[in-house]
């Protein structure tokens, strides 16, 4: 058992991170620094420090350092301790262990009792609105991805702040997007400065907002300031291909002869001295940016939002992502056949029954998917050795809808060109919930 206590490096690192993560928190730490409000909260977090997995002498240090914080007599020495184990300013060091051993304690605690998969299927089930699932906890919290020109979370925030101001709630809302900032390829889908200023521009009482440009998937995760989990992740218009082909099912050259053959001889370039991708289609010859035709998969997508989220919204999806993440989602092997690209000609045959339901359904039709074939469980989400095993690993719900934009639904700005896109069928929605 000892060899899993933490000791003073581990501890500081767990100090540290904690601090990072919830921003929120160590603005609201101020508040424990007035004597009164301070000797209230001391007992709290000496009993957390006394139940947490510590080094004993460490853990013996602490209490004591913090104990003599009542003691004016002894509060320099304990100051000189605290200093020493946390790595923090005497003060600072008070906040930091406050944000480790109360406040993200109580939270955690807030949203075990809501983190429930069952309730928030049952939440979804009658919702016509994903997102009023917002509504339904103390902590709300929403992670964009591929956030593009911020035009989704300018709605949201207009459609459920007015609603948490009344419930003294703050909505924490992050988001992200691989385009870096100042590129000059990306056009639109870069962030909109001004509704950047509005997003910054309300209280943290209200809203937290904060955004990471030139960020993925991949990089996410050592971002500063993000959370552990969100209530909702959600990604408008999955990128195609990135999200079009799973590189576990399709071999890498055939998705390359694809590419070619569907959009046109593609290569790395430079424009203003900027890395880019020429591709060459229709006689025209198109610039993105150098990540454009990097395949990444539904199952990256889908391992990201089940174990950053309790429930997952995809919006605005193509047929080209929309049949690949689906095929990932069911647990017949029939739906993943190896090394072939799925087009019109060949969905029908693959999928059955599913396909004839599902393009059946009318704008703003929903069905339950567990109800036309099984869902995967568990999802072959591939753990590293430095991760949680315990983290999601299986969908227990998963709804498709059908249209671009949904009545009373915040929406993003590709959902809204989809009625002008005369290439494009009607996109889909995916929601899941986690277990």
């Amino acid at each position: 058992m000892d060899d899993q206590r933490l000791g003073l490096t581990e501890f500081r690192e767990r100090i540290k991170i904690s601090r990072e993560s919830s921003p929120h928190h160590w603005e609201a730490s101020r508040k424990f620094m007035v004597p009164e409000t301070l000797q209230a909260t001391l007992p709290a977090l000496i009993q957390h420090i006394q139940e947490a997995s510590l080094d004993p002498t460490l853990q013996e240090r602490l209490i004591n350092a913090l104990q003599q914080l009542s003691n004016p007599t002894g509060r320099k020495d304990g100051n000189q301790v605290l200093k020493d184990l946390t790595g923090f300013p005497p003060s600072k060091a008070v906040r930091a262990l406050m944000v480790w051993g109360v406040l993200n304690v109580n939270e955690e605690r807030e949203s075990s009792e809501v983190y429930s998969g069952m309730r928030w299927e049952k939440i979804l089930r009658d919702a016509s609105n994903p997102y009023d699932v917002l509504r339904q906890t103390r902590t709300p919290s929403l992670l964009d991805i591929g956030a593009g020109d911020l035009s989704f979370e300018q709605e949201l925030v207009d459609h459920y702040v007015p609603y948490l101001r009344t419930q003294r709630t703050p909505l924490t809302l992050h988001a992200f997007d691989r385009l870096m900032p100042g590129s000059r390829v990306g056009g639109v889908y870069h962030k909109n400065l001004e509704r950047e200023r509005y997003l910054q521009s309300f209280s943290t009482e209200e809203l937290r907002f904060k955004f990471w440009g030139g960020m993925g998937l991949e990089t996410f995760s050592k971002s500063k300031g993000k959370l552990s989990r969100y209530t909702v992740s959600t990604c408008h218009a999955p990128a195609n291909p990135t999200f079009a082909y799973e590189p576990s099912r399709v071999a890498p050259e055939i998705i390359h002869a694809h590419l070619q053959s569907s959009r046109g001889n593609y290569r790395k370039s430079r424009y203003a001295g900027e890395p880019i991708l020429e591709v060459s289609h229709r006689g025209q010859t198109l610039t993105f940016p150098d990540w454009k035709f990097d395949i990444l998969g539904p199952l990256a997508l889908l391992k990201f939002m089940a174990q950053r989220s309790c429930v997952g919204i995809l919006s605005a999806i193509d047929d080209g992502v929309f049949w690949e993440i689906l095929s990932q989602l069911l647990a017949d092997d029939r739906f993943r056949p190896r090394n072939e690209v799925f087009t019109n000609t060949v969905l029908p045959a693959i999928f059955g029954n599913v396909y004839v339901e599902l393009t059946s359904m009318a704008v703003g039709d929903r069905k339950d998917l567990s109800s036309l074939a099984d869902l995967r469980d568990p999802m072959p989400f591939e753990v590293a050795k430095n991760e949680d095993t315990q983290k999601p690993s299986r969908f227990r719900y998963v709804e498709i809808r059908r249209g671009s934009r949904l009545e009373g639904v915040p929406s993003s700005f590709t959902a809204r060109q989809f009625s002008q896109m005369n290439e494009e069928s009607t996109p889909w929605w995916i929601i899941m919930v986690t277990d």
